[in-house]
């Protein structure tokens, strides 16, 4: 992407935007005292181009007498000649107020409002109806302000009354000028300016025009000279100096470009206008740490300083501070919505944000004025990618390749978008025409690789892989030639190429990665581990090989050695971000949760504008149960991240886990606002405003997805579980019958069928479920639901059968073992202890499981194994009503009567009456 951003578009093209003067110290030797003659000396200083000491002797001056109104007049015109606007509007302004008469006045002020673009104060500010000496001035400084506010035809229409009124008057002709550029006609604007400086030879104003029309004729040397005939004339003029230097710097002369700046310091000191051009040579030279201080320190002094926002984000994103960046260039965008390099660098850090719909909001606008802008077709290619949709991406990559036809790297983005499409075969191609076009690229080279593996070829992989060890044997190629042997399942050739690129590097980390994942695929967790620590022994200090084995031993479920190892990397690079988080994640899951605490407070200090950080601490504070700074910590990330509604969406979580419903729905609606279609906010919003039985609001939330979506099951979902919570049977199915046919769904068929038995139609309900499970076998949690409602009706056989179907999807489904178990022992079927006690192995914690392998138990007798299962059932779930029957059971069977009365006086006092209730209260009689 290229940086051009060394140029600004001026208001008037006499003027940067420049907003003070930073004098670290003043000049001193003024020994004049009277103001007379300070001012007569202030003057010859002017006439000398020393505006520097003019300034001086003029606040010497006004220090005297703030009363001085002559002294505040010239000192306002001297700020204005040095692009000092905001100065030269203070000291203009008080002068009028001190009842200085200099008929030219309304207009200096009209003109440091124009600088500062402040178009709208300008129209209002500046009357029209000014005298007729001044009348074609002043039309001509509001035709500019028009431009400024976008409103071509009424500019065009005063500089025409100007024109009218004075046939030469320069500033109206570098008005029609701006405009005949604007409508791309260069050479209307270029006979204008000739007119306007056959009459005005001295203008600058038009001058420096001039030379921006050569510049952007491509034309630089005749720029250069253009400028240089204007420092012939002013030598002392500050902001054709840095003209030069912008030319330089467009063509990569860096020091001839600091020469001209120094020149500018030296009149102008270091104003706004010098510093932030010294800021855009260190941007340009990659001195980033330098550009960003002096672009800092224009924004210290003028916030709105427009060019030096957008420098910022550019400065920031080329740091990797992209909440920084985006800050900026929104703030940017904001005034100037379709500017195009600040719309691209935008989209850039939002397509590596993986946000590529937004990318897209803010590019294809701009494509559509510019079509053949290469970089926007690049840029939004690689949003489309992300964003998966490959053919849109193919398209403009094809548009890309055609302008720049030998670009190696637009050939290699087409080959990308053809493997996310499925068509190997072209995207191969294109690599190979890509690695024509730059045989030295390793990335296309990967890639050529990457597209034989995906394309199962491994003998061209292979091949390909071989002719770039054949140009160049590194340690890259190695590793790439070894993950083709993995393919090719030859581990022995693999660790070969692994160990070639580790005797070309030693430390070379992603061969060492592939040594140790081939000795973790081999169960020999140590020797990878070994392979780690000895690499450690010749670099202590490096970080990655530190975070490797914290990552080793997470594997191992060493969890404090690898709070060990990440706590040794943290103190190499105590301000790494993502190393901090990941040491907060980790103390979280070892259960520290103190010093997760204390680590994540200090990471969002250390980083306040991180969205990670503060999501980090957020979490943190809700596994500490505070959900109250937890809240807090949501909204600070909320507005860190305005355009994701994912902190809102949580922070209703957390206000209806506190019992603030009406919060939770203001959070929820928020969160709509910025992703209207987002169906877990919209399902949390309906369950809130049915639990508060404002089903009409119910209803019409429901309606307004079906209006926004009427394709999607959403709406139609949203509006069935309305209607059911209103007991509304039958308008709820034909609800959820609608969502059904445009999207068929397992959860939704269960809400149907639970309708349908409602409704006394078991039948179709049983019909709906077969017709089902005929088609999709493997619905797992269908399969669970249906086989519960047949436990529920008795039906063993029926529930066994759907639960061994489970369990040829999932062997392992503890439910599934549990119910089967359950069904088993209930219809006199062998195999029940078995299967409990499979589930018991898998989930010994679970007291479900534990209830039902203890009541198989008891029932076989088997009292001394069934008594410990079912008492810490019974511990586990203290309002089960089921497990503290068959406990209390189970104690009476064993003798222990007094017990067996003490479980059972516990159950029948529940508030909750249980489904074993009577059964329990016979019991009770019988000890």
């Amino acid at each position: 992407m290229s940086h051009s951003l060394s140029r600004w578009p001026r208001p008037l093209a006499a003027t940067a935007v420049a907003l003070a003067l930073l004098f670290a110290t003043l000049l001193g030797g003024c020994k004049e005292t009277d103001p007379a003659a300070m001012l007569k000396q202030a003057k010859e200083l002017r006439a000398k181009g020393d505006a520097r000491a003019a300034v001086i002797v003029l606040k010497n001056a006004i220090q005297k007498n703030s009363a001085d109104r002559d002294a505040r007049l010239l000192l306002g015109e001297v700020y204005l000649e040095q692009a000092d606007a905001p100065s030269a509007e203070k000291e203009l302004r008080r002068a009028r107020d001190l009842g200085a008469a200099l008929p030219e006045l309304p207009l200096l002020i009209g003109q440091t409002l124009l600088m500062q673009g402040q178009y709208e104060r300008l129209l209002s500010d500046v009357d029209p109806a000014a005298p007729p000496a001044q009348r074609p001035a002043i039309l001509a400084l509001r035709g500019h302000a028009l431009l400024g506010t976008d409103d071509p035809a009424k500019a065009t229409a005063l500089f025409a009354q100007a024109l009218s009124l004075h046939p030469d008057l320069p500033d109206a002709l570098l008005g029609m000028a701006r405009l005949a550029v604007a409508g791309n006609q260069h050479d209307e604007a270029a006979r204008l300016m000739r007119r306007a400086l056959a009459a005005n030879p001295d203008n600058i104003d038009c001058l420096r025009f001039h030379a921006d029309l050569l510049r952007a004729a491509g034309k630089p040397d005749q720029a250069l000279a253009a400028h240089e005939r204007i420092l012939a004339k002013r030598p002392h003029h500050v902001q054709a100096r840095l003209d030069v230097a912008n030319l330089h710097l467009d063509a990569g002369r860096f020091s001839a470009a600091r020469e001209a700046i120094a020149a500018a310091r030296k009149v102008a000191g270091a104003s706004l206008a010098v510093t932030y051009a010294q800021a855009m040579v260190d941007f340009r030279e990659q001195k980033l740490a330098a550009s960003l201080q002096s672009v800092q320190q224009v924004l210290r002094v003028a916030p709105d300083h427009y060019p030096a926002i957008l420098l910022a984000g550019a400065v920031q994103s080329a740091l990797g501070a992209t909440g920084q960046a985006e800050q900026h260039l929104q703030k940017f965008l904001a005034a100037y919505p379709r500017h195009v390099y600040a719309t691209k660098l935008m989209s850039s850090l939002q397509v590596r944000a993986n946000a590529p719909h937004a990318a897209l909001d803010l590019l294809m606008p701009l494509l559509a004025d510019h079509p053949n802008d290469v970089e926007l077709l690049t840029l939004a290619g690689e949003a489309r990618l992300r964003a998966r949709e490959f053919g849109a991406a193919t398209t403009l990559f094809e548009q890309a390749s055609a302008l720049q036809p030998k670009v190696a790297g637009l050939r290699t983005s087409l080959a990308l978008s053809r493997l996310g499409s499925g068509d190997t075969g072209r995207a191969v191609a294109e690599l190979e025409r890509a690695a024509a076009l730059d045989a030295n690229a390793p990335r296309v080279g990967i890639l050529l690789v990457m597209a034989h593996l995906r394309a199962k070829n491994t003998d061209k992989a292979l091949a390909s892989a071989q002719e770039m060890e054949r140009r160049d044997d590194n340690p890259l190629v190695q590793n790439l030639k070894g993950g083709v042997y993995l393919a090719r399942r030859e581990a022995t050739l693999a660790r070969a190429s692994f160990n070639r690129a580790l005797a070309l590097e030693p430390l070379y980390l992603p061969a060492l990665a592939n040594l140790a994942q081939l000795d973790l695929t081999e169960r020999k967790p140590a020797d990878a581990r070994r392979r780690y620590e000895a690499a450690l022994a010749k670099a202590p200090r490096n970080r990655a090989l530190l975070e490797a084995l914290a990552g080793l031993a997470q594997r191992e479920g060493k969890t404090a050695d690898a709070v060990a190892w990440l706590v040794r990397a943290r103190q190499i690079e105590p301000d790494a971000l993502p190393l901090g988080l990941r040491l907060a994640d980790l103390y979280a899951r070892a259960g520290n949760k103190a010093k997760a605490l204390q680590l994540a407070r200090t990471l969002e200090t250390a980083n306040p504008s991180s969205p990670e950080a503060t999501a980090m601490l957020a979490q943190i504070y809700v596994l500490n149960q505070d959900l109250g700074a937890a809240l807090d910590a949501y909204s600070r990330l909320a507005a860190l991240v305005p355009a994701s509604p994912v902190p809102l969406v949580r922070m209703a979580s957390l206000q209806l886990e506190r019992g603030e419903d009406d919060a939770a729905l203001t959070s929820l609606r928020q969160s709509l606002t910025i992703d209207p279609n987002l169906f877990d906010a919209q399902m949390t919003m309906l369950n809130i405003l049915v639990r508060q039985q404002k089903f009409s609001e119910a209803r019409a939330l429901a309606r307004d997805v079906q209006q926004r979506k009427p394709e999607s099951a959403n709406g139609y979902k949203l509006e069935g579980d309305a209607l059911a919570a209103q007991g509304q049977h039958a308008a709820a199915l034909a609800a959820w019958e609608r969502a059904f046919e445009r999207k068929p769904d397992g959860a939704l068929l269960i809400q149907i069928h639970g309708a349908l038995n409602k409704l006394g139609r078991a039948a179709d309900a049983d019909v709906r479920m077969a017709n089902w499970f005929r088609d999709r076998p493997s619905d797992v949690p269908a399969r669970l639901y249906y086989a519960s409602s047949k436990l529920v009706a008795g039906n063993y056989k029926a529930a066994i059968g759907h639960l061994e179907a489970v369990l040829k999807v999932e062997p392992d489904n503890v439910i599934a073992l549990n119910d089967l178990a359950w069904a088993c022992q209930q219809s006199g079927d062998s195999r029940a202890q078995a299967f409990a006690e499979r589930a018991h192995a898998l989930a010994p914690g679970n007291p479900a499981v534990l209830d039902t392998l203890g009541w198989i138990y008891t029932e076989r007798g088997d009292l001394a194994r069934a008594l410990p299962l079912l008492q810490k059932a019974s511990a586990l779930a203290p309002a089960a009503g089921n497990i503290h029957f068959h406990f209390s059971t189970a104690l009476a069977r064993s003798g222990d009567k007094r017990a067996a009365r003490r479980e059972l006086e516990r159950l029948l006092a529940q508030p909750q009456r249980s489904a074993h209730h009577e059964q329990a209260a016979a019991l009770l009689r019988t000890l």
